[in-house]
């Protein structure tokens, strides 16, 4: 049986709110409005933007229940991260220099390891 990789989902509460993280803030690609859900692209993969949780994911520390998180790479962190700041972002885990990542989150709740580029 062989395998490939798809899209990958983002389920969430309020497109609108989603959209504006992962267009404006991010600066993921809308390829498609489909009737209340997006899809788009980012660094050659392909996202669906879609608005059927009932609810977001409950608060807890990165890393402590199991779960699923992506990395974005960036070349200068302390600019990446005041960026986020300055955009409002909730930052889960800060930045602290001499370390080589930081953690953010969606409008959802959703984490996303912001890492240095190698």
């Amino acid at each position: 049986m062989n395998f490939s990789f798809g899209e990958i989902n983002i389920i969430c509460t309020n497109l609108d709110r989603t959209l504006h993280f992962y267009r404006d803030v991010l600066g993921f690609t809308p390829t498609t409005d489909e009737e209340g859900f997006y899809h788009m692209q980012f660094c050659g993969n392909q996202f669906l933007l879609l608005p059927i949780a009932s609810q977001p994911l409950p608060e807890s520390p990165y890393g402590s229940m199991a779960g699923c998180s992506l990395d974005l790479q960036v070349g200068d962190l302390k600019a990446a991260y005041d960026y986020f700041v300055e955009q409002g972002v909730t930052i889960d885990t800060p930045w602290q220099p001499g370390k080589s990542m930081f953690v953010i989150r969606d409008p959802d709740g959703l984490p996303w390891e912001i890492v240095g580029a190698m």
